[in-house]
């Protein structure tokens, strides 16, 4: 019991004792849908619940869930159809006004295709640095491979797979960054995704500066799936999809990791709006 007063299952090395070792539920496997518990009906979809109105998501850290994503175009991508409930709020709703039309303007540079992906990825992050008259000062420093190579080798590792992807990657140390085209899209309807689940969320906050982390966390994905398949050397979409969807797994849905990655974003210079812009500058195809 835990301290709601819930009945739920006790982990088992930070996993669910009922997932096998072919990573399925013995539970649904055995008695079938209507025996799981409300956590694992819902998962993989997401209800981001603003007091006055609900909008719904699907995660990408399950591996149908990233692959209905990305068969999306950019313009499908976007659910400007909110429900409301006609409950009362709990932010201040000209600050919520005004971050529904930051994303929207954040939205339009992502489906604009006539600019490439990367470009439209660093203008966001030049825009959140304006409207928070955000300053680095004169700090020269650029987000390189090794700076995101070292940040995820820190990390606690979930998935065998992750570990796998990880270990090549170390193996592999010279490599050159590229840009494949066909990664346009998928950048293009990841960041979407992610500012879509994190960027009014920031209403929360009295930060001013807040709405530079979730901009800064998309570019920080766009820059890992980037690094990994350079490393590792993976040009097939199916395996590129897999890096995608395991980021949201080891990293957004570990709360120790995306704690770290946060206050990374924040303190350390190789990971500020100008280091990510300068890396993408770096990457064939900006």
């Amino acid at each position: 019991t835990d301290a709601d007063g819930d009945v739920i299952f006790q982990e088992r090395e930070k996993r669910c004792p009922f997932w096998n070792a072919q990573q399925l539920c013995d539970i649904h496997g055995g008695l079938g849908e209507a025996a799981l518990c409300e956590t694992c009906r819902q998962f993989p979809r997401v209800t981001q619940d603003y007091g006055d109105f609900i909008e719904y998501d699907i995660s990408p850290a399950c591996p149908e869930a990233a692959r209905l994503l990305m068969e999306l175009t950019p313009e499908q991508s976007e659910n400007d159809c909110p429900e409301v409930t006609g409950s009362f709020p709990e932010y201040d709703g000209k600050i919520m006004q005004q971050r529904k039309d930051q994303r929207r303007i954040l939205f339009a540079c992502l489906q604009d295709t006539s600019v490439p992906a990367l470009k439209q990825i660093s203008h966001c992050l030049e825009l959140v640095t304006q409207w928070t008259d955000f300053s680095e000062g004169t700090s020269d420093a650029i987000c390189t491979e090794d700076d995101i190579l070292s940040f995820l080798n820190g990390c606690e590792v979930l998935t065998e797979d992750w570990k796998m992807i990880l270990t090549r990657a170390r193996e592999n140390p010279e490599v050159s960054l590229f840009y494949d085209a066909a990664l346009d899209k998928e950048i293009r309807l990841f960041g979407m995704d992610m500012l879509y689940r994190y960027y009014l969320r920031t209403a929360y906050s009295d930060d001013p500066f807040a709405i530079l982390l979730p901009v800064q966390l998309a570019a920080f994905a766009v820059c890992t799936v980037l690094t990994l398949t350079a490393h590792i050397k993976i040009q097939d979409e199916e395996q590129r999809l897999r890096i995608w969807q395991l980021f949201v797994k080891e990293i957004e849905y570990d709360g120790d990791n995306l704690e770290e990655l946060e206050w990374q974003l924040e303190t350390n210079a190789a990971f500020s709006p100008a280091a990510l812009c300068a890396y993408f500058e770096s990457v064939g195809g900006a």
